[in-house]
């Protein structure tokens, strides 16, 4: 089946380039920055705060962090924003692309605390987002009525595990001040896997609600509600976990979970391999795991599945992002790419009462930064993960 929105997407790949050398619509580039806060607001934003700001720290051990890859250690404690919505009349959001999003006041300034912008593997200033150096602007895509952005960075667009925790918690924020049904339509980072959509309809969200920023580059609305990011330096804030347990996991299994399951990598189309995951499942079967491919599960499925889990043994990857419907005192064995060791998951499973525990394997190849290391493939220590669930298993 042809993908629909390829024309867009060489349309906005012409734009970009045009932008360079052709002026055009120069109203739409903002003017400067505006801050918002609890205490300080202008150009008529709206600020509804929902959680404090707070503290927040990481329960890593030692032999962890040492392991960690060293682009990826983790920053143990941060001081987190708090939660908030910000309600904008007549504002804009401007999807320039994965690293840069503007949103925009209706007095032409671009707000700081919900707009975002990437380099090098790092959020940059407000100042720097690409759209101050723009010379050619799209003319917005004009919404009526009330429209919630739940954009949240360029990984949101593609990736399973920034869709669940940094898009879909947004929903949590929305909920809580009551406004939900308020919205007419809901921007979303993206809308064509099959997760994105079943998600959306999961939450009562319709198609015909949806306005998809990978389509719709720059949008302008009555008024437009755009909340706070959620992850915040790869802390995962606990309400956000309990948020989504609570919306999938309606009922949660009577009896103790007894499923032993492996995410098996098999499935996955490019990014880290098993080179002998038929061993490795071999090994497995003499302890009774069922072998899981989730790309033929619903999200609905997949959550229970994880739900009914007493023990789950994977590859670092997206699926593992399914932790959060686990029980309390289910068990975890999480194996990585020496070359690409993070603390995403460990952190999942320490606020939702999960045991963790976890196996380096031998990499195949190199990486010196993320986005290498998110593709890099492995070879599973077999011997060494059996040793690991024989332990957990006793415990």
């Amino acid at each position: 089946m042809p993908d629909k929105s390829l024309p867009k997407k060489i349309i906005n790949k012409g734009r970009r380039i045009l932008s360079k050398i052709v002026p055009y619509n120069i109203k739409y580039k903002p003017v400067g920055v505006v801050n918002v806060s609890k205490n300080s607001t202008g150009d008529d934003i709206e600020f509804l705060e929902v959680n404090p700001p707070s503290s927040l720290t990481l329960d890593l051990t030692e032999a962890f962090i040492e392991d960690c890859t060293p682009y990826l250690k983790p920053i143990m404690t941060i001081n987190y924003p708090g939660d908030f919505i910000v309600g904008i009349p007549g504002g804009r959001v401007y999807s320039y692309d994965g690293a840069n999003m503007a949103v925009i006041s209706n007095a032409n300034n671009l707000i700081e605390q919900v707009s975002f912008q990437w380099s090098d593997d790092t959020v940059i200033s407000a100042e720097n987002n690409i759209l101050f150096r723009e010379t050619m602007f799209l003319t917005p895509k004009e919404l009526k009525g009330n429209v919630f952005s739940m954009l949240a960075g360029g990984g949101a667009t593609t990736y399973y595990y920034h869709w669940l925790f940094d898009a879909m918690p947004k929903l949590g924020l929305l909920k809580k001040l009551g406004i939900f049904d308020q919205i007419d339509y809901f921007l979303v980072p993206n809308y064509v896997d099959k997760y994105q959509k079943e998600y959306l309809d999961y939450f009562g969200i319709p198609a015909s609600k949806i306005i998809n920023a990978e389509l719709e580059k720059h949008i302008q609305a009555d008024k437009l509600y755009v909340a706070s990011y959620v992850r915040v330096d790869d802390h995962h804030p606990k309400w956000t976990l309990d948020f989504l347990y609570k919306s999938l996991i309606k009922s949660p299994k009577k009896s103790s979970p007894d499923k032993r399951i492996y995410i098996a990598r098999g499935d996955a189309a490019v990014n880290r391999k098993v080179i002998n995951e038929a061993e490795l499942i071999e090994m497995l079967k003499k302890y009774e795991f069922e072998i899981q491919y989730l790309s033929e599960l619903s999200v609905v499925d997949q959550a229970k599945l994880f739900n009914a889990a007493s023990v789950v043994v994977g590859a670092h990857g997206a699926g593992l992002s399914n932790l959060v419907y686990c029980e309390p005192g289910t068990k975890v064995l999480e194996f990585f790419p020496d070359q690409y060791v993070r603390h995403l998951f460990y952190d999942i499973c320490n606020k939702r009462g999960v045991k963790y525990d976890y196996v380096l394997c031998s990499s195949e190849g190199t990486a010196t930064n993320a986005s290498d290391g998110q593709k890099i493939s492995l070879t599973a220590n077999v011997d060494l993960i059996e040793e690991k669930l024989k332990s957990l298993l006793a415990s």
